[in-house]
C-alpha cells in the first residue's frame, strides 16, 4: 500500500497578503479557494507537480474574518491553536491512501494515531462545490511530520484546475525521533525519509519562474 501525496498546508495569518507574497516570490498567483463552513477558515490553492503527478497543491490556509466565532479548538487541522499574528509557516501536509478506512484501521493496530474519517466541504470562489473525507488527530501527530489522510472519492480534486504549476523539488521532514517518525509514515503507507532534527519540522523548495523557494 502506498499513499500519494495530495497538497501541503501553509499557514498564514491573512490570505491576502499571503497570496500577493508568494505570487511575487514565485511567478504564479495562487487561487482563491473557499471558506469551510463550521471550520473557522478559508483558503487559496496554488498548483504543484511531485515526481510527475499533477494531483498536488499548496494550500495557503488564514483565519476567515467571517467565522471568528468559531472556537480555536475547532478550527480546520487546529489553526486557531496557533494564536494571533503567527508567522507564516509549514501546519502540515496530506496523503491520499488507496483506501482510508482500511488505513486507519492499519494505522490503528500498528499504535498509530491517524484520526476519525469525518466529511468535509467547502464551496470554490468559482461555486464548485468539493467534498471529501478526512482523517486527522487533533493536533497533529508528530509536530505536523505525519501527514493527515484524505479521500475525494470519485469527485473533482483541486488540482485538476490548477494552473500553471510549481515543481516541488523536494519535502524535507525533520523530527527529534527520525526512527519513530519513519515507523508512524510506514503505518500510514508514505515511503518518505525522516531526517533528525531539533525540533519537527516540513520544508518545502519549489520552483517557478522566479527560480526557488523555500517554505
Amino acid at each position: 500500500m502506498t499513499a500519494e501525496l495530495d497538497h501541503l498546508v501553509l499557514a498564514v495569518p491573512e490570505l491576502g497578503r499571503a497570496v500577493r507574497d508568494l505570487a511575487g516570490r514565485t511567478g504564479v498567483e495562487p487561487v482563491a479557494g473557499g471558506s469551510h463552513p463550521g471550520m473557522g477558515t478559508h483558503n487559496a490553492l496554488l498548483g504543484l507537480t511531485w515526481r510527475g503527478s499533477r494531483r498536488c497543491y499548496l494550500e495557503l490556509l488564514a483565519p476567515d474574518p467571517a467565522q471568528r466565532h468559531v472556537p480555536a479548538g475547532a478550527t480546520m487541522l487546529h489553526l486557531g491553536a496557533l494564536g494571533a499574528g503567527f508567522e507564516p509557516r509549514m501546519l502540515g501536509w496530506a496523503v491520499r491512501p488507496d483506501d482510508l478506512d482500511a488505513t486507519v484501521s492499519r494505522a490503528r493496530e500498528a499504535g498509530v494515531d491517524a484520526g476519525r474519517p469525518v466529511p468535509a466541504s467547502r464551496t470554490t470562489a468559482a461555486g464548485q462545490h468539493l467534498s471529501w473525507r478526512l482523517a486527522a488527530p487533533r493536533p497533529l501527530g508528530l509536530g505536523g511530520v505525519q501527514p493527515f489522510l484524505l479521500d475525494w472519492g470519485d469527485g473533482a480534486h483541486p488540482g485538476d484546475a490548477l494552473e500553471p504549476a510549481l515543481e516541488l523539488d523536494e519535502l524535507e521532514l525533520r523530527h527529534p525521533d527520525p526512527v519513530t517518525a519513519a515507523r508512524v509514515l510506514r503505518a500510514l503507507g508514505v515511503d518518505l525519509p525522516v531526517a533528525p532534527g531539533p525540533a519537527p519540522s516540513l520544508r518545502a523548495t519549489l520552483t517557478g519562474s522566479e527560480g526557488q523557494v523555500l517554505l
